[in-house]
């Protein structure tokens, strides 16, 4: 099982460094000085959709436990072309910024206004989940970690902000960086799952 945490460690720290929109927000607010209430507002929007993402998974795996290996085929799939998508997509135009009093809030929102978000996890979570053990100590463990290696990777952001300022050239790598681990998570995890599903048909 240690393994598996070690993985999602791996895999989870190269899509949490991988920028999003709260990602964007931590840089703009770290310019400014120490962006705790976005830092805090961008955990909170993960932590409740990877929970609701659990929580399906959860009732997916009551029902059959080769639920969760075609989840993982599916997600597979969805990552990949999620991936191909975002490297064929305009860069989008950073937003203005409101009052540091409500980064929390502004974070939090932004953190929520997706619903791909869920899909995302959805796709994402099912290659860590193993069907013979607890699900609700995975699903701890799983959460936990994502949580730490989130406000670690959100506070250096911050940190390197303050430092490096406005870069061109690390925009644009930040820019299509997502978009190539997606596209890799996406074909290992559809792999995998083809995998454990020949075998168990075998």
């Amino acid at each position: 099982m240690m393994n598996t945490y070690a993985a999602f460690a791996a895999s989870a720290l190269l899509l949490i460094a991988s920028p999003g929109p709260v990602v964007a927000l931590v840089l703009a607010d770290g310019r400014r000085g120490w962006p705790l209430g976005t830092l805090a507002g961008g955990m909170l929007s993960a932590l409740l959709l990877m929970g609701l993402a659990l929580l399906a998974l959860d009732r997916a795996l009551a029902l059959s436990p080769q639920l969760i290996d075609l989840g993982q085929l599916l997600g597979g799939l969805y990552l990949a072309a999620l991936g191909i998508t975002t490297l064929r997509s305009p860069p989008a135009a950073q937003r203005a910024q409101p009052a540091p009093a409500r980064r929390f809030w502004r974070a939090l929102g932004v953190g929520l206004s997706n619903p791909k978000d869920i899909l995302f996890f959805l796709a994402f979570l099912p290659a860590f989940i193993r069907p013979e053990q607890a699900f609700a100590g995975q699903a701890v463990a799983l959460a936990l970690i994502w949580a730490a290696l989130d406000f670690s990777v959100l506070l250096a952001y911050s940190l390197a902000a303050r430092r490096l300022g406005r870069s061109a050239r690390l925009a644009a790598l930040l820019g299509v960086l997502p978009a190539w681990v997606l596209l890799g998570l996406g074909l290992l995890s559809f792999a995998g799952a083809a995998l454990k599903l020949l075998n168990g048909a075998g």
